[in-house]
């Protein structure tokens, strides 16, 4: 290396091509040097998170107080009104676990789906320049952003709800679906054999297959193709069972309990406040210019919002909306106050009751949300590269 780096004839200390060759020799040194320090952090780090494991697991043997995770393979010992994953009293721990995330991952996404939409028609009414219907924007936002988001929750669930009909006078969709005060039953989509699982799983598919088609443009005899193929596999190893008019009121494997709909609707309308101003400031950031030139080219106003204006928005947009998304997932441990078995209220309170190891369930809890925060971070920070990618070009 020294060898390398030996001044040559006719070198100058101020011309660019030493001052080049100089940073080129100094890289490797100071990159062994960035390593061995983060190393170093590292390692600290880690042996500080395991000298507070040794002092705690000490002090809980000294008085006598059980510690580990051997609880998560006992019999859990209780029930789950609402669950995706198969589980009964005599489940393990581990299982209530996971469907606790399962439930915490379905109130994510739909209250995520739900804010999104209203926040986007709450940002277009304070944009629209009418006064009635700016009016009715700004005024959404200010009340439902200053209301916190457990009264929210409430009032969907104690005065929303319950003025839905009782189960004796639910409300009959063509036989189809029902809705009542004990939530909203939907006809089952089953597969030969499978459970609910299968059954979310397949869906799931089915949402990728479209988002596929959709990012990739397909030609529409693709689409065709696949929805002729989706019709025949129904036709021949799907079943399609409605809801059933049973003794207590409808039953049906595709249930939304009211829990479910009160956190889904408070989150929403309480997010959507933040949204739509994220929203609209997107919008308001993208050139006057843009819209000028749009309508000089004949464009309509949704052909403009769609094709010239949200693409250049978005830029804008998905950094903040990334936070508002990981507030969404955090308040998601308030279903806790409507007894919504989401990861908080499985594990915090119903198994912290029955095995008492705080600690463990705490950590667990803790190391969940931070996981799935990190990996919602991750996905919007992938997506907020591309639309910056596609943007540039």
């Amino acid at each position: 290396m020294l060898r390398a780096c030996r001044r040559s004839p006719g070198w100058s200390q101020t011309s660019p091509g030493s001052r080049r060759r100089r940073r080129r020799c100094a890289l490797p040194r100071s990159r062994l040097w960035l390593w061995a320090g983060q190393a170093a952090i590292l390692l600290g780090i880690a042996a500080l998170v395991a000298a507070i494991a040794a002092t705690t697991a000490r002090n809980l043997d000294r008085l006598g107080i059980q510690h580990g995770f051997d609880f998560l393979f006992q019999p859990a010992g209780f029930d789950l009104g609402t669950t995706l994953l198969p589980f009964t009293s005599t489940s393990p721990v581990y299982m209530a676990f996971l469907a606790g995330i399962a439930n915490t991952l379905v109130l994510t996404v739909l209250a995520i789906a739900l804010s999104t939409l209203i926040a986007l028609v709450v940002a277009l009414l304070c944009m629209s320049g009418d006064r009635l219907l700016g009016a009715i924007g700004w005024s959404y936002v200010e009340i439902f952003r200053n209301i916190p988001a457990l009264l929210q929750i409430f009032v969907c669930y104690f005065v929303v709800l319950r003025a839905l009909p009782a189960a004796t006078d639910s409300l009959d969709l063509g036989g189809w679906m029902a809705i009542n005060n004990r939530g909203i039953f939907l006809p089952a989509i089953g597969v030969g054999g499978g459970g609910a699982l299968v059954e979310a799983l397949g869906l799931a598919a089915a949402v990728a297959g479209a988002a596929i088609v959709l990012r990739h443009r397909a030609r529409r005899w693709l689409v065709l193709l696949g929805v002729a193929a989706a019709a025949l596999w129904a036709l021949r190893w799907g079943t399609v069972t409605a809801p059933t008019l049973g003794r207590f009121g409808y039953e049906s494997r595709w249930e939304i309990s009211p829990e479910l709909c009160a956190l889904v609707l408070g989150l929403a309308v309480y997010n959507a406040s933040y949204i739509a101003e994220i929203i609209r400031s997107g919008i308001n950031a993208v050139p006057r210019g843009q819209w000028e030139a749009a309508r000089a080219l004949g464009f309509t106003p949704a052909q403009t919002l769609r094709r010239i204006v949200f693409p250049q928005a978005l830029r804008v947009i998905l950094p903040p909306m990334a936070n508002a998304y990981l507030n969404v997932l955090k308040a998601s441990s308030l279903g806790a106050a409507v007894a919504y078995p989401e990861v908080v209220s499985v594990m915090v309170g119903t198994t912290n009751n029955i095995v008492g190891r705080p600690i463990e369930i705490m950590a667990l809890t803790l190391v969940t949300y931070l996981l799935i925060s990190l990996l919602v971070a991750f996905i919007m920070h992938r997506i907020d590269r591309r639309v910056g990618r596609s943007a540039a070009l």
